[in-house]
């Protein structure tokens, strides 16, 4: 079963939709939606295992506490000296998307999280749910997506923070 032509126009309606909700502008200056991460340590420590996603994904909330458990982080040990954990959290949190210097886009995740809740995967907020509920299920499921944490395999400038519709790219099987 492939990607039809009625599932195509339900992804890239829910793509324009997804820009008017984030306030992406076609014309802008071209400024990621999200700081990339900047923090050295955070870049390489999260990036020898996945993508390192940009702190503005997440509430502090949910950084303090993914730091916290690091022990058992989606199954692995990911453990760090209590120095490299401590800067590290100190980074994720002022840089999340509720802290002081969060900008519109990422005041809205964490605007839509409960305040008693600290999400731990970016895809449970209801920000990626909104983004991403029109995608079928098929392309989820294609090998070179293999997860709705792999980022990078549609938002193929995710990394630098740019997630804007105009640089997706639906991985072919």
């Amino acid at each position: 079963m492939g990607l039809t032509f009625k599932n195509l126009g339900l992804l890239v309606a829910t793509l324009f939709a997804s820009a008017f909700w984030l306030g992406y502008s076609w014309g802008d200056s071209g400024q990621p939606s999200f700081p990339p991460v900047t923090h050295q340590a955070t870049a390489a420590e999260c990036a020898a295992c996945h993508m390192a996603y940009p702190a503005g994904l997440l509430p502090a909330r949910s950084w303090q506490r993914m730091m916290a458990t690091l022990d058992r982080h989606f199954g692995e040990d990911a453990s760090l000296s209590p120095e490299e954990t401590a800067a590290i959290t100190r980074y994720l949190v002022g840089n999340a998307a509720d802290s002081a210097t969060a900008n519109e886009r990422m005041r809205r995740i964490a605007s839509g999280i409960a305040f008693n809740a600290a999400p731990l995967r970016i895809t449970e907020t209801p920000y990626f749910g909104y983004l991403h509920d029109e995608v079928p299920a098929s392309v989820w499921k294609r090998a070179k997506i293999g997860s709705r944490a792999n980022c990078i395999a549609c938002h193929t400038r995710a990394e630098t923070g740019s997630f804007a519709e105009r640089e997706i790219k639906i991985p072919k099987d």
